[in-house]
This record gives structure tokens, sequence and C-alpha cells, in this order.
């Protein structure tokens, strides 16, 4: 009997986590998950001091090697945000392949003051890069899980 009270709250659960997030880019909309495999998340980072984390639920925090020019009203802070991966028609995690393996697209929605390119966007499309199976971000020489 207990069994039977317990199935439709752990339903229930399941629905809240599985949720995917809709994020706003470029005026478009996009359909994100935060469902992906284990080996997606965790910390990326070279020999600077930079580094993308990406949290199992669905936060993180971008920290750049150099902040580059901005506004003096742009904070020169890790900029925390809210991610998902893009999804295809499917339902499925979206991957491009690639003479070097696949690209993963990515989208980063500030959570703080500061954004990103110098505080002028809030929300930025990333790639998550399989280079011969090691996972490399895009937008950095040489940052890698």
């Amino acid at each position: 009997m207990l069994y039977l009270l317990i199935l439709p709250i752990l339903s229930f659960l399941q629905l809240q986590t599985n949720e995917d997030r809709i994020i706003m880019y470029e005026g478009n909309e996009y359909k994100t998950t935060i469902h992906v495999e284990a080996n997606f998340l965790g910390t990326y980072k070279g020999k600077k001091s930079g580094y993308l984390q990406l949290n199992a639920d669905g936060t993180g925090i971008y920290k750049y090697d150099v902040f580059g020019l901005a506004p003096s009203s742009c904070e020169r802070t890790p900029i925390t945000f809210e991610w998902g991966f893009l999804l295809n028609e499917k339902g499925e995690v979206l991957k491009r392949e690639r003479d070097y393996g696949y690209s993963y697209p990515i989208l980063l929605k500030s959570t703080s003051k500061t954004t990103f390119q110098g505080c002028r966007t809030p929300v930025l499309m990333e790639y998550i890069l399989d280079i011969d199976g090691v996972l490399n971000v895009s937008s950095s020489d040489d940052w890698k899980k």
C-alpha cells in the first residue's frame, strides 16, 4: 500500500528533474536540456586561471582568462549562469559531426550582474568539442575537461 502512495510522488519528482529549458538567444527560443552524459559535467580549464564549470543542477561558472575590453561598469568577476545543451527535433542532444569528432552547442544564460562578451550579451552560445575523445571548450585555446 505504501508503494502506491509513493509512486505518484516519485513520478512528480522525476518530471521536475527531467524538465527541459527554453532559453532565448538572439531573439529565438531554443529547447535545451541539462540531462547529458556525466562526462560533460565538471570543470574545463587550461594553463591560465580561466575555466568553465558545468554543474549537474544546470548552473555553472565562467571565468575569463583575459577579460578584454568592457565598460568600467562591467565587473571583472566570474559569471554565474544557467546552461542547456540544444536539443534536435527528436528531443536528443544536438551534435554535429566534424573532421576532428563532434561539436555540441550549449547556451549559457547569465544569472549575475556580469554578462558575457564584456557585458554586451546575457546569453552566450558556446560549443563543447569532442576531439578524439577529449572534451574542449571552443572559445578557449586550451580549456579541456
